[in-house]
């Protein structure tokens, strides 16, 4: 029986979730989205129809929620999908507030559809907050603590040892990540990250009040051990806590920087990762695309869970011609009350992801080795990446 899904975005800019609609449409799904004007996702042609919002700054006006709740009553979608975190934030924020409302408790119940309960929005979308719940629940994660200062920040590192990861609480596509290798980049990076001083405080407050922006509690800076190994991420579909597909692999390049978003992924096969995967779904009885980071630490093999990304990721639409698991096709059977099937054999697969391996290295021969995921079919968007 088809489905429709209404994707909303907040971020102009974010690439990745352009690529989801192909994805969705080719599993079954009618794809409808709310989006910024001239955003790439609302260049895809696999969206059926679409309604764009103009935005001025990065910061999205709490005007949005309107917005969201228009396109709601417009599309009468089954599900509602967040583009990338700033639209998760958003959508939990309209849920609570709906909820309270006479007459809107269908609305608010429709948005809980396809993310964790309420109980857990802080956990999902606050990195440190997820991580101590991961060692809670038994799932391997580095050492971690939350600092609030650069003086708590300095008092804390002899226990880590350098080099040592900063992290800003919330945030994607790396942002906010820092390596720091002495006290002088800590010093820096902190600088970067701090929200201290009055003027800063203040801007803050004024940006709480009038635009969807995190929390005070959630926009805090964590101290994370870095471990020396292999980085990866696996993206997952799941339904009321159970896992429908998983596909784990690990990034071969990344762009830009160490740190930032994947450019070249290769498949693996791990265990402790998919048990990760169940065990942090089942904990949160997470319903909706989602990612886990994680590092194989290179001397050990064990594998460390470092952060959750609670949203599609750039590789949330691949097909089963590119791996075993098609998590669009699973969140169709899903949706249809189909049960998971049994995990398919795994399939070995290497990928450069378009158009982030192209803006690495134009030269790059990942962009002929492997298979490069190009939209060539897609030819407004394909246009619009290209130009980057």
């Amino acid at each position: 029986m088809t489905k429709k899904v209404l994707i909303v975005a907040l971020a102009k800019d974010w690439t990745g979730i352009s690529r989801l609609p192909s994805g969705l449409s080719r599993a079954g799904f009618e794809v409808v989205a709310l989006c910024p004007a001239g955003s790439y996702l609302s260049k895809t042609k696999y969206l059926s129809q679409v309604m764009t919002y103009p935005t001025f700054t990065y910061t999205r006006s709490k005007l949005v929620y309107g917005w969201i709740l228009a396109a709601m009553m417009r599309f009468k979608a089954d599900i509602v999908v967040p583009g990338d975190e700033d639209a998760l934030l958003a959508l939990q924020s309209l849920a609570n507030s709906l909820s309270k409302i006479p007459g809107f408790s269908s609305y608010a119940k429709q948005l809980r559809r396809f993310m964790a309960p309420a109980e857990f929005d802080q956990v999902v979308l606050n990195k440190s907050r997820f991580v101590e719940h991961c060692r809670e629940w038994g799932v391997r994660v580095p050492k971690n603590t939350r600092v609030e200062s650069l003086e708590m920040a300095l008092r804390e590192v002899p226990s880590f040892g350098y080099p040592v990861v900063l992290k800003f609480d919330f945030g994607y596509g790396a942002s906010g990540v820092t390596i720091c290798h002495s006290e002088n980049d800590l010093r820096k990076g902190f600088a970067k990250h701090s929200t201290a001083g009055f003027s800063t405080k203040l801007k803050s407050a004024i940006k709480r009040m009038l635009f969807v922006v995190q929390e005070a509690d959630q926009a805090g800076i964590s101290l994370q051990q870095y471990i020396t190994g292999q980085v990866g991420l696996v993206p997952f579909v799941a339904n009321q806590g159970q896992v429908f597909a998983i596909n784990p692999m690990v990034k071969v390049k990344t762009y830009p920087g160490e740190t930032g978003p994947s450019s070249v992924v290769k498949g693996i096969d791990n265990a402790e990762i998919r048990n990760a995967v169940t065990t942090a779904a089942a904990k949160l009885n997470y319903s909706g695309f989602g990612a886990l980071d994680f590092i194989i630490d290179q001397k050990t093999q064990d594998a460390y869970v470092i952060e959750m990304n609670p949203r599609p990721v750039p590789s949330s639409h691949f097909g089963g011609d590119m791996c075993a698991e098609d998590l669009c096709v699973s969140l169709f059977a899903a949706l249809n009350d189909q049960g998971p099937k049994a995990a398919p054999s795994f399939k070995p697969f290497l990928v450069a992801l378009f158009p982030n391996e192209k803006r690495r290295d134009s030269k790059s021969p990942y962009l002929t080795e492997a298979y490069h995921d190009v939209p060539v079919e897609d030819a407004e968007l394909l246009a619009a990446l290209d130009r980057q």
